[in-house]
């Protein structure tokens, strides 16, 4: 059989455009491939949980977000959405010199999410009884981890004045414990229990 010169032509450029064929549809399968082995491995990476923290970890984050030291983009990464209100860590640094309150991570849970731990908190204060705070919460946030807003305003109105609390605080309806001071005249300490120090006192005895 003789083939002519535009036959053999004409079959060497099909076989090419079939060849060329082939490998951009190659191409396009380990592109395809590859897109779908990253995503799959960013999936994991979100869904995978969060390794619980250390008690020197979270002990970190309140040293630092009460260090009057570190510049303030530093101390809001500390708290939950603390970038909102920047006046809480002045308070707290202003609180933790002038008190000389200290509080410390004792224990560490996991939390109610997998982005969450639950922590058992000491705090003291000079001339006070040691005090725990149970299940004081920390939240996994922008890859780090930092104590949760709620907790933060619990924390500050136990160590502060009422009147050096933060407004964003109050807002969230916190309570504030009241002042030492309206505690002990409340309390009238020094009368015994019932005893009224208006009541009329016996009249004295006529010596006899």
């Amino acid at each position: 059989m003789k083939f002519t010169k535009t036959s053999i032509t004409a079959a060497t450029i099909g076989l090419a455009l079939t060849l060329a064929a082939c490998s951009d549809d190659a191409e396009n399968a380990d592109t395809a491939a590859e897109t779908t082995k990253n995503a799959e491995s960013s999936t994991k990476a979100e869904s995978a949980p969060v390794d619980l923290p250390t008690a020197e970890e979270l002990n970190g984050v309140l040293q630092r977000a009460s260090d009057p030291n570190l510049p303030a983009e530093e101390r809001t990464k500390t708290v939950e959405g603390g970038e909102d209100f920047p006046e809480l860590f002045d308070t707290l640094a202003a609180a933790k010199v002038e008190s000389g309150a200290n509080f410390e991570v004792q224990s560490v849970f996991p939390g109610y999410t997998d982005d969450t731990a639950l922590t058992i908190v000491g705090y003291t204060m000079p001339d006070r009884e040691p005090q725990t705070a149970d299940n004081v919460e920390f939240i996994h946030q922008d890859g780090q981890w930092k104590l949760s807003r709620e907790w933060a305003c619990v924390l500050v109105t136990n160590t502060v004045e009422p009147e050096q609390v933060p407004e964003m605080c109050l807002h969230d309806g916190v309570d504030v414990p009241p002042n030492e001071a309206e505690v002990i005249e409340e309390g009238h300490p020094g009368h015994p229990e019932g005893h009224d120090e208006h009541a009329e006192q016996p009249a004295e005895q006529p010596a006899q």
